[in-house]
């Protein structure tokens, strides 16, 4: 069972220096830039750029989720009276012999916060976003043998830290720390599933699960701005990640499949969902932790054409998993302290088994002191 994701606030998080350089100067009138020059000195400039801006950021949008998690689980064999356990000897993850599948796909909504403040060298952020997922079975059969009612709740906080060390008037090297924090929440109910062992079907009236994601990111780019009103940033990442599950105990009841297809008693799974004759199947408890370390190379696009608008893209890939992450945002300014911005994201599994895909809309509003 994994969850998703990461916030799209971390799009907000990747614009914002951009905005420190940019919003805040008032539009001029292009023919008197032309004809009659700028009456702003380059020391002014500099000045400008050192000062501190503020930036809050309030969105929300829709995620879309696929997940495949496994629950291990136990059952009493209806020959022998006895309890079974297939995954015995295999619980050092959730996806261990003996286990009953929930692929899922899910949809919701997304809700987001982000607080800035930087200036040309300096970048601290956090961001905080809730998400609602109501879920289902994925790529269903013309048979319903795999049923579920389920829904998710996660929250998803971020940290940052950015330190940007000029080497020349074209290339700037940039320093970045984040800590990224979510927990889960899950809930599937009235559950039919097949097992990972022999011909089983297994049926919950409930399975619970919560689980917890912390990664450490460490990050060197080397910024070039050669192009006019481009920016490139190729960077090097490093994650010290760690993720949490656990599978609180639950009781259900399992059903042989003799003819292959449908269980050998249809009634007792309904029996099963109104909390009847259960005790034949049992979802084990499970503590599961999964460590990771892996490098990511990533390269970060910022092109602004105009004063007002800003277009940025992040697309990250991960050697060691085969993951990618490809992150995008469009900013518009009406005016000096305010705008708008559209985000979206698309990304694979990592260390947990799943994907997600996205988009966020919201006010900004900016401040230069």
């Amino acid at each position: 069972m994994k969850p998703i994701l990461r916030s799209l606030s971390l799009i907000l998080f990747v614009i914002s220096p951009l905005l420190a350089q940019t919003a805040q100067k008032e539009p001029t009138n292009l023919t008197q830039n032309k004809f009659e020059g700028l009456n702003s000195k380059p020391e002014d400039e500099a000045t400008e750029k050192e000062r501190w801006r503020f930036l809050f950021y309030a969105g929300a949008g829709k995620a879309d989720i696929q997940t495949n998690p496994n629950i291990p689980f136990a059952h009493r064999d209806p020959n022998t009276g006895l309890i079974i356990n297939p995954g015995i000897g295999k619980r050092t993850g959730l996806t261990s012999a003996g286990t009953t599948n929930f692929p899922s796909e899910g949809s919701g909504t997304n809700q987001g916060t982000v607080f800035t403040l930087a200036n040309d060298k300096w970048l601290f952020a956090y961001g905080y976003t809730s998400i609602d997922l109501k879920m289902s079975p994925a790529n269903q059969g013309m048979v319903p043998i795999q049923s579920f009612d389920s829904s998710s709740e996660h929250v998803v906080r971020n940290i940052r830290v950015d330190y940007t060390q000029k080497i020349s008037d074209l290339v700037s090297a940039v320093f970045s720390v984040r800590q990224f924090l979510r927990t889960g929440n899950y809930e599937w109910n009235n559950v039919l599933e097949t097992t990972s062992v022999s011909n089983h079907y297994v049926a919950f009236p409930k399975i619970q699960v919560n689980d917890q994601m912390k990664i450490n990111i460490y990050s060197l780019g080397f910024k070039f701005n050669y192009f006019k009103n481009w920016e490139i940033e190729p960077y090097f990442q490093y994650r010290d990640a760690r993720f949490y599950a656990n599978v609180f105990s639950t009781v259900g009841a399992i059903q042989r499949s003799d003819n292959l297809l449908l269980p050998s008693d249809p009634a007792a799974i309904g029996g099963a969902w109104a909390y009847q004759g259960l005790g034949s199947a049992y979802a084990r408890p499970l503590y599961n932790s999964i460590n990771k370390e892996f490098g990511n190379l990533g390269l970060r696009l910022q092109y602004n054409p105009y004063k007002f608008l800003f277009l940025r893209t992040d697309v990250r890939r991960n050697p060691v998993l085969a993951a990618w992450e490809v992150r995008g945002s469009a900013t518009v300014f009406f005016n000096k302290y305010f705008g708008i911005t559209l985000g979206g994201i698309y990304a694979e599994a990592e260390i947990n088994p799943l994907s997600l895909r996205g988009w966020e809309i919201g006010p900004t509003f900016t401040y230069l002191f």
